[in-house]
């Protein structure tokens, strides 16, 4: 008996998957359980027009990456935090900060692409941005000291 899984069935095989079965294992397991149905020309049809779409689906969204990258890689955003008398930064650089500076340049991306280690050094930093399974862009970040004639200018307010 050929069956389409439903669902994962250990030992079996994965969703999605046609497997030859015996009769009583199918009839009274797999169908009884909702865990498979039986493979007729219509399911068939059906989990191929599934496949189809789902793999436009995937090259799509593969090519939207792709165009994202090659943003992510021509740009270099800049911060700015203030410095504390022995040189340390105040606070770090979040993913949300970096998220909100992305944003004003129109480049949206979730937080969960980022690292989720915050960036508490100054210089030059290269960042890992997970766009797809199969796609990565590297983003260089600079992170400076605040200018002492911005400081004095906001002191002066």
């Amino acid at each position: 008996m050929k069956v389409v899984l439903l669902k994962d069935v250990s030992g079996l095989g994965k969703k999605g998957e046609v497997r030859e079965v015996r009769n009583g294992y199918g009839r009274n397991f797999l169908l009884a359980r909702g865990l498979a149905e039986t493979a007729t020309i219509q399911v068939l049809n059906k989990l191929a027009a599934k496949k189809q779409f789902r793999e436009k689906h995937l090259e799509k969204e593969k090519s939207e990456a792709l165009v994202l990258k090659s943003k992510l890689e021509k740009i270099n955003p800049v911060f700015k935090v203030k410095i504390g008398e022995k040189g340390q930064p105040f606070g770090s650089i979040t993913p949300t900060k970096i998220i909100q500076e992305l944003e004003k340049q129109g480049i949206h991306i979730g937080k969960e692409s980022l690292p989720a280690e915050s960036i508490k050094t100054l210089g030059s930093h290269s960042l890992k941005i997970k766009l797809t399974n199969n796609v990565e862009a590297e983003l260089k970040i600079t992170i400076e000291a605040e200018s002492s004639s911005a400081k004095a200018t906001a002191d002066k307010k």
